[in-house]
């Protein structure tokens, strides 16, 4: 037997008889072979059953795990079980296909891969962090270099190129040099002082508009401050417009008050001398309307009796009893609102505006005459603009509390890294090294998962989550679904999928995935024991799929909020509230609802439903 046979039947025993494991993949990453190990150590015996029966596709691989794949580097990972993908090559240099073998690294090996691991992680965040948040969030050590852009915002006017550059001197920061000095200075004194400081800073004027900033710098450790630079400009012209609009609304009523010039304003003229002499029987006009679009006014033949009939009982008793009292106190104009029902049997209101034309000997007023301005639309327009005021103030204070909550949330997970971080480089004992590694990783992933949720819930808020629609077999989604949250079970609960019908189902695969996963991880966050089942039912045209628990429930009071951001019950860890969101957003977005229902101590199931065929695919 030649060398090159004998080579490859060598290749061939060893990937059969490999005793950790091992897998084979075509170029397109799907699932050829598995040997006898791998398939004894998890009970395998279709090929579609196996966790990674499409590297590309599967939701256990990262997506930047996914694109070294594509570029012909090894991945390594070591969750649920350490692993390492190999790329194979033909002689030209194009991928053929991957080999996967099962690996247990020995605590060196594992100290250099994670390492090098966490710091391309820690890349990685950054980047999506300056995605996510509207700041610039600069670590400057204790020598004033910015020693890492942890996130970037181009309107904050700093440069990427400000890494590694004094603070006082960073490239497109344009302040004057005597600001960028005395920001020096506040940054070291933050550092003597190890307390928070907050800065309000602008950039004059230079033939353009000046932009505002708010600062504030965060010590950390006696060894680097953390800074956050917004822009809020936005916000400041925002109260200018504010101010503005408040003139000009002013402005309006004024006019409105004065002009006649629409057909919802009716003319009047009040005669006293008439009034003290009218018989209230017949009326001889003393109280005369024109142009009236109140047909009710216009048609009745005693204007006296028709306003007390026509005016709102919670308003002045009156008409008549107000002129006297403008008559007694000699007021040479007036303007008093009043509410009267028109013909549909509905209360408008109306702004009575008023001036003195005549008077009598005594300095009485004898003559009142002025207009009668049917304002019911501009009472609604003014509360339609409270209401646009007060919306746009709620949804600035739900962005101040968006943004404290994340500084709060992305700042732990991240002093942690940080902090270990800095104790792995120095320690030496093999044990605490391991320790220092397993904190950093746990913070890391989620620090990782903090920043895809805020991704996720920005994306769908903003209407910029696109979705792939494709033709998906749900029993076999069902069972991948299984088996990767089989692996996450605790010890006293069972996970039960319920027998699936035969159903084909168009939607976006990934994005139902995740609605499920979410629902799964909640419901196993409050289940200590017991069992989660899941499955669908068919009704109509739509897919009703469900989340049931034996867990603590959730209270009613807290049912009609459990889907808002940040929400999170009594007791939960490992999160921050956005899970229940992102599912919400993703099903309506894709044509479905979601709803719960729930009994304090004895559970909790979630359901919703997807189009079965959707048609913007």
């Amino acid at each position: 037997m030649g060398n090159s046979l004998v080579e490859q039947q060598l290749i061939t025993n060893f990937f059969v008889y490999y005793p950790k494991g091992g897998a084979l993949y075509d170029s397109d990453g799907l699932l050829i072979a598995l040997n006898k190990a791998m398939c004894e150590k998890f009970a395998i015996t279709d090929l579609s059953d196996f966790l990674l029966s499409n590297l590309f596709e599967t939701t256990f691989l990262s997506d930047m795990q996914k694109t070294y794949l594509r570029n012909g580097s090894v991945v390594s990972d070591n969750l649920p079980v350490g692993f390492s993908i190999i790329p194979g090559f033909s002689e030209d240099g194009k991928i053929i296909g991957y080999t996967l073998l099962l690996t247990d690294p020995s605590p060196k090996e594992w100290d250099v891969t994670m390492y090098d691991q966490k710091m391309r992680e820690l890349t990685d965040i950054s980047e999506k962090v300056a995605e996510a948040v509207p700041d610039t969030i600069l670590l400057v050590n204790d020598k004033l270099i910015v020693e890492r852009i942890i996130a970037y915002a181009a309107e904050t006017c700093i440069t990427p190129e400000a890494a590694n550059r004094r603070i006082d001197d960073l490239p497109g920061f344009i302040y004057p040099d005597e600001t960028k000095r005395n920001m020096a200075k506040v940054v070291q004194k933050c550092l003597d002082t190890s307390e928070v400081i907050n800065l309000d800073m602008s950039i004059p004027d230079h033939n353009a508009p000046i932009v505002y900033f708010k600062i504030r710098m965060v010590p950390l450790h006696h060894k680097y401050v953390v800074i956050y630079i917004r822009n809020v400009s936005e916000e400041v012209e925002r109260e200018k417009e504010n101010k503005t609009l408040s003139g000009k609304l002013s402005e309006s009523r004024t006019m409105m008050e004065l002009a006649l010039k629409n057909s919802h304003i009716t003319t009047y003229s009040f005669n006293f001398h008439r009034f003290q002499t009218c018989d209230k029987e017949h009326c001889n006009h003393c109280f005369q309307f024109y142009g009236a679009n109140n047909y009710l006014l216009e048609r009745n033949k005693y204007i006296c009796r028709a306003l007390s009939n026509l005016r709102h009982p919670d308003d002045r008793e009156d008409f008549f009893l107000l002129f006297n009292e403008i008559r007694n106190k000699k007021l040479p104009e007036f303007a008093v609102n009043f509410r009267l029902k028109n013909d549909e049997g509905e209360y408008r209101s109306y702004e009575v505006i008023g001036k003195a034309l005549e008077y009598n000997d005594d300095g009485q007023v004898n003559l009142i005459v002025g207009c009668m301005v049917d304002n019911q639309k501009y009472i609604e327009y003014e509360q339609t603009l409270i209401d646009a005021k007060e919306k746009a103030e709620n949804a600035d204070q739900l962005k101040s509390a968006f943004l404290a909550n994340m500084t709060h949330e992305i700042r732990t997970p991240l002093n942690a890294i940080v902090g270990f971080s800095d104790l792995l480089s120095i320690e030496t004992d093999p044990d605490l090294r391991e320790t220092y590694i397993s904190l950093i990783k746990s913070n890391n992933e989620l620090l990782l998962r903090l920043i895809n949720d805020v991704l996720d819930i920005s994306k769908i808020e903003s209407g910029m989550v696109f979705f792939a629609y494709t033709d998906v077999y749900l029993p076999s989604a069902m069972r991948d679904m299984y088996n990767i949250m089989q692996l996450r079970m605790p010890e006293n609960v069972e996970l039960i999928l319920d027998p699936c019908p035969d159903i084909m189902i168009r939607t976006d695969n990934n994005r139902m995935v995740q609605i499920l996963s979410n629902l799964l991880t909640n419901a196993i966050k409050h289940t200590s024991c017991g069992s989660i089942r899941f499955g669908y039912t068919l009704k109509g045209d739509h897919v009703h799929f469900y989340v049931s628990d034996t867990g603590k429930g959730i209270p009613e009071k807290e049912l009609d909020h459990i889907f808002g951001r940040f929400v999170q019950l009594k007791g939960a860890y490992n999160g921050i509230g956005l899970g229940l969101a992102i599912s919400k957003g993703l099903v309506n977005k894709m044509g479905g609802e979601i709803s719960v229902s729930s009994k304090v101590g004895e559970g909790s199931t979630f359901r919703f439903t997807l189009p079965l065929a959707n048609i913007l695919s």
